[in-house]
């Protein structure tokens, strides 16, 4: 790395400190939320899930919706469930370091996923139609 590298990075990452950028976390929420696009209905599949499908990481995807703690992504995860260009993207929306929302990105993810799945009504169980029966 040359000088000029190494003086451009501390910089960048003292302005990520001093601004406290990272700890501003709905920017690059709702960019992620873009990304992953709408919440599926039945007639329309998940975009989250096409993309999780075509990464080969369905399982991750799973245990994030079914986790309401999961531990962070990891940086390859999320290189492979997102584009370079969209990461750039995430950066550039935020005005974070590409380091700082590479870290920020893999915190949130589970999350998103996570509260997207609560949001989902195709991955709720059915009513048990017992339930609504009055009693007699």
């Amino acid at each position: 790395m040359t000088f000029l590298q190494t003086v451009t990075t501390a910089i960048s990452q003292v302005g990520d400190f001093v601004t406290a950028a990272t700890f501003d976390k709905s920017g690059l929420l709702t960019a992620l939320n873009e990304v992953l696009g709408p919440i599926p209905r039945p007639d329309r599949p998940s975009k989250l899930e096409q993309r999780a499908q075509a990464a080969g990481m369905i399982g991750t995807i799973r245990r994030w919706q079914a986790s309401p703690k999961s531990p962070p992504a990891t940086e390859r995860e999320i290189r492979t469930f997102f584009l370079p260009e969209e990461l750039e993207r995430f950066s550039d929306q935020t005005g974070l370091t590409d380091t700082a929302t590479l870290k920020m990105v893999r915190k949130l993810l589970p999350l998103c996923v996570r509260l997207r799945a609560i949001h989902d009504p195709s991955l709720k169980p059915p009513p048990d139609p017992d339930e609504y029966m009055p009693a007699t």
